[in-house]
Formats: structure tokens, C-alpha cells, sequence
């Protein structure tokens, strides 16, 4: 079983050389065969200097580049295109963010949860027991569990809580069976897309589980490229397009 960590990153100069430090540690003591790549999003600051100096060193490592900045949603794309390529329905696509808020050893017991319960998908939750935010400002938390309220009305999972977190671990094989459903299963550019995601797998027969995530915010380095308004309405459009 191939195990690929796709993280997307645009402008990460002050903590992408932290996180793939992490998951080298990570990599170093796990029982999987890992490789990683990340999706350089036309970043303009020293992101790219940074990972060409990680490639040169680590053979695991592949960095894909867009010229100019598409948003996530595009550097998603890019990932699941690249794990339906060169992986199997069996391997697993994880995706984590690259600011440094995530902690790749969950990763073991993601994939370990996949596995052992049969899973398709498990995801790192800050709504599930045991999960929770530290360094998060009060507007993102309110949004964040009105978004969980409004995911689990429109497009409910089993077992699923946390709709718009990227810290995922997903069995090429539902990536695959939903990018035939849905054409292109990432529509939208913005931070609804793993929002997007989620909300097209409630149509379909998935098994989901979670795994709970501290979302260490105080970690971040910079400020959010998060637009509040703008991922709003993103949710709300996702009334229209999936049904």
C-alpha cells in the first residue's frame, strides 16, 4: 500500500520548512512507505527556494508549481489529479495543510483507522471527543460550528463531523468513484473546497471516521488567507450544485 501526503501551499516561507522537517520524523519512525508532495500555488515570497532546497535532499519529495496563484481549490486539484495517476484504489491520499497547524503523527492512526475499520475516509476533527481549537479567534470557531450545524443538515455522513477540515485520509478509490460521479469534484477555488468535497461524498455510499485533531492555530506563522464572507457563500452555493 502506497501512502502520498499532498499538502498545498502558497506563500508558507515561514513554516513549510517546519512542517516538512515534522513529517521527515514522521516518515523516519512510521511503518509506511511515504512520499509527499506539495503544490506550490504561485507562491511569491521564498516557498519555492525552500522546497527546491528540501528536493534536492529528500528523493520522496515531488513539488509541483503553478506559475500564478489558482487558490486552493486548484492546488486540490492538483493533488487528487496526481494521486489518480500514479496511485491504486487501495493506496491512501492524505492531505494536511502547510502552515504548520497540523501534526503529522496523526497520520498513523488515520491510516491505521482506514484500514482496520474498512474505511474510505477518515478525517482529523476538531468536533469529535477529544479534538479542539487553541489560538483560534472567536469569529473562525463560530463559523467553524456554524458550519458543522449547517453540513450535518443539508449533507449528512455518518460519523462525521468536522466538514471543512483539510487534515484528511482518503482511499484513492472514493476519489476515483467520485471523480466519475461528479466529472470534477472540486469546482470552487476558495476554502469551501474541502467543504465541496465532503458535501458530494453525502451522496454517495462512503464510510467515514474521524479522528480527533488540536487544531494548534498558535502554531501558524502570518495571517489567515482565509476570506470569511467569501467562504460563506460558498457553502450556501453548494446547496445549488450538489444534489
Amino acid at each position: 500500500m502506497k501512502i502520498l501526503i499532498g499538502l498545498p501551499a502558497y506563500n508558507e516561507e515561514n513554516a513549510i520548512g517546519n512542517v516538512l522537517r515534522g513529517i521527515a520524523r514522521f516518515r523516519d519512525m512510521s511503518r509506511y512507505g511515504i512520499k509527499v508532495l506539495v503544490v506550490d500555488d504561485g507562491s511569491t515570497d521564498q516557498t519555492k527556494n525552500i522546497l527546491t532546497g528540501f528536493t534536492e535532499q529528500n528523493s520522496y519529495l515531488t513539488v509541483i508549481t503553478h506559475e500564478q496563484n489558482k487558490g486552493l481549490g486548484e492546488a486540490i486539484n492538483t493533488i487528487l489529479g496526481y494521486a489518480l495517476k500514479h496511485m491504486d484504489d487501495d493506496d491512501v491520499l492524505v492531505t494536511m495543510d502547510a502552515d504548520n497547524t497540523h501534526s503529522p503523527l496523526l497520520i498513523e492512526s488515520m491510516i491505521g483507522s482506514l484500514d482496520s475499520n474498512n474505511l474510505d475516509l477518515v478525517v482529523a476533527s476538531r468536533f469529535t471527543q477529544g479534538g479542539c481549537e487553541i489560538g483560534l479567534r472567536a469569529l473562525r470557531k463560530v463559523l467553524s460550528r456554524g458550519a458543522m450545524l449547517f453540513f450535518k443538515l443539508f449533507f449528512p455522513i455518518e460519523n462525521l463531523n468536522d466538514y471543512s477540515s483539510g487534515f484528511r485520509a482518503y482511499r484513492v478509490g472514493i476519489i476515483r468513484e467520485a471523480q466519475n460521479r461528479w466529472g470534477r469534484l472540486v469546482t470552487t477555488n476558495g476554502f469551501d473546497c474541502m467543504a465541496e468535497i465532503a458535501a458530494k461524498f453525502s451522496r454517495m455510499k462512503i464510510r467515514v471516521g474521524e479522528t480527533p485533531l488540536v487544531l494548534r492555530y498558535d502554531f501558524k506563522e502570518g495571517s489567515s488567507k482565509m476570506n470569511v464572507a467569501r467562504t460563506v457563500r460558498g457553502y450556501f452555493s453548494l446547496l445549488g450544485k450538489v444534489r
